[in-house]
C-alpha cells in the first residue's frame, strides 16, 4: 500500500514539473479575435469565447502527421510547423500553414480553404489558395496559385539580390517569361514579357494590362496572376476598362510586351510588338500617387485617351475618347455605375450596373 502511495506521489510530482516547465505544450493552441485577413488582433483566453466573435483565429504548433497531403512534399525534418485556422461566425473558413527552419526563417507559407476539395473554386472576392516557397535567405523563389483553370506556378531568379527573371507555367505548360530591367541605382526600370508559343492570341490578365496566350484551352482569361514586382494597384487597368476601351488593341496578337516603369514601380509605358518586331500599340499612363489619371493609346491609325476623375480615394467617373470623339462615359455612385454610350457625339444608350450586373438599359432617342 505504501508503495502505491509513493508511486502516486512521484507521478503527481512529475506532472507538476511538466505543468511548471512546459506550459507551452499544454497550451499549444492560442486563440485571437481576428478579421477577414486572418490577423491576430487580440488574444482571447479560450476557444469558446473566441468563437463568439465574427472572426476568430487559432494558432498552434503541430507536426507532420497533421499536414495536408498537398504540402507534405515540401517538408523536411528540420522545419517547425505552425497551423493557423480562421473561423467566420464559428465555422472554419481558411487554413494557413507556415514552415520555419532552425534559424526561424519562413520557408513556406500556404493559404488553403477549409475544405481542400474546393481548391481552385474560389468565389469572387475571395483570395485564391496559394503556396509561397522561400529560400534560406528569406527570398521568395516559387509561388503556386490554385485557380479554376489550373495551377499557375511562377519561379523567380535573382542576381545580387535583385529579381531578374520570372517564369510562369499553367500546370506543366510554359506560358511566359518576365525579364526585369533596373537603373544603376537598382530601381525597377521595366519588364519585358515574352510568350513561349509564338503566334498565340493574347488576352488580358485580371486587374492588369498584360496578356497571355489562350492555349491551353482551360486557361481562364479573368484569373491569371499579375506580373510580380509592381506596386499595388500598380498596373492600371481593371476588367471594364480593358473590355470596353482597350479591347480593340488586344485583339491583335502580341509576341512580346515591354513595360517601362518609374522609380515607384508604376507602369508609364506599355509597348506591344508583333512577331516581326513591329510595334502594334503604345499605351502611356499618367499617375497621381497610386492612382492613374489618364491613359493615352495609339494603335495603327487610331489613337485615344481615357480620363479618370476621383473624389477622395474613390473613382467617380471615366470618359473614353477615340480620335478626339467621346465614345463612352461612366459615372460611379458607390456600387452603382451609370454607363453612357455615344455615337457621332450623340448619346444613344444608357445602362445601369450594380455589383457588375446590368440592372437596366435604355436606348436614347431624340
Amino acid at each position: 500500500m505504501a508503495f502505491c502511495v509513493e508511486l502516486n506521489f512521484k507521478v503527481r510530482y512529475k506532472l507538476l514539473l511538466f505543468v511548471l516547465f512546459f506550459p507551452a505544450v499544454l497550451n499549444a493552441q492560442d486563440w485571437y479575435r481576428s478579421n477577414q485577413a486572418g490577423m491576430a488582433l487580440e488574444k482571447i483566453p479560450s476557444r469558446m469565447v473566441a468563437l463568439h466573435y465574427e472572426w476568430a483565429l487559432s494558432v498552434e504548433r503541430t507536426g507532420y502527421t497533421m499536414l495536408p497531403a498537398i504540402l507534405r512534399r515540401y517538408y523536411n525534418n528540420s522545419y517547425t510547423l505552425e497551423q493557423r485556422l480562421l473561423y467566420e461566425r464559428g465555422a472554419l473558413k481558411r487554413q494557413q500553414w507556415i514552415f520555419r527552419d532552425g534559424g526561424g526563417a519562413t520557408r513556406l507559407n500556404a493559404s488553403l480553404p477549409a475544405d481542400l476539395e474546393s481548391i481552385g473554386k474560389a468565389t469572387s472576392g475571395e483570395v485564391p489558395p496559394f503556396i509561397e516557397i522561400f529560400s534560406s535567405g528569406r527570398t521568395l523563389i516559387e509561388t503556386h496559385q490554385y485557380l479554376a483553370s489550373g495551377v499557375y506556378i511562377t519561379r523567380y531568379v535573382y542576381q545580387s539580390g535583385l529579381l531578374i527573371k520570372a517564369d510562369t507555367f499553367l500546370d506543366n505548360t510554359p506560358l511566359w517569361t518576365d525579364s526585369y530591367r533596373y537603373t544603376r541605382q537598382s530601381l525597377l526600370r521595366g519588364v519585358e514579357r515574352n510568350y513561349h508559343e509564338a503566334g498565340l492570341y493574347a488576352e488580358p490578365l485580371q486587374g492588369t494590362s498584360s496578356r497571355h496566350p489562350v492555349a491551353p484551352a482551360n486557361l481562364d482569361l479573368r484569373e491569371a496572376p499579375p506580373i510580380p514586382g509592381f506596386i499595388s494597384p500598380g498596373l492600371p487597368y481593371d476588367n471594364s476598362i480593358m473590355t470596353e476601351v482597350l479591347g480593340s488593341i488586344y485583339t491583335v496578337k502580341a509576341a512580346r510586351v515591354i513595360y517601362d516603369t518609374d522609380s515607384q514601380g508604376r507602369v508609364i509605358t506599355e509597348t506591344r510588338y508583333a512577331e516581326d518586331d513591329k510595334v502594334i500599340a503604345v499605351i502611356n499612363n499618367e499617375w497621381s500617387n497610386d492612382r492613374i489619371n489618364l491613359i493615352r493609346w495609339k494603335a495603327g491609325s487610331d489613337e485615344g485617351r481615357i480620363v479618370f476623375r476621383y473624389s477622395g480615394k474613390d473613382r467617380v467617373s471615366e470618359e473614353d475618347y477615340r480620335n478626339g470623339v467621346l465614345e463612352r462615359r461612366v459615372n460611379i455612385r458607390g456600387d452603382e455605375e451609370i454607363e453612357e454610350i455615344f455615337m457621332n457625339e450623340k448619346l444613344i444608350l444608357r445602362a445601369v450596373w450594380k455589383d457588375g450586373r446590368k440592372q437596366s438599359e435604355e436606348r436614347v432617342r431624340e
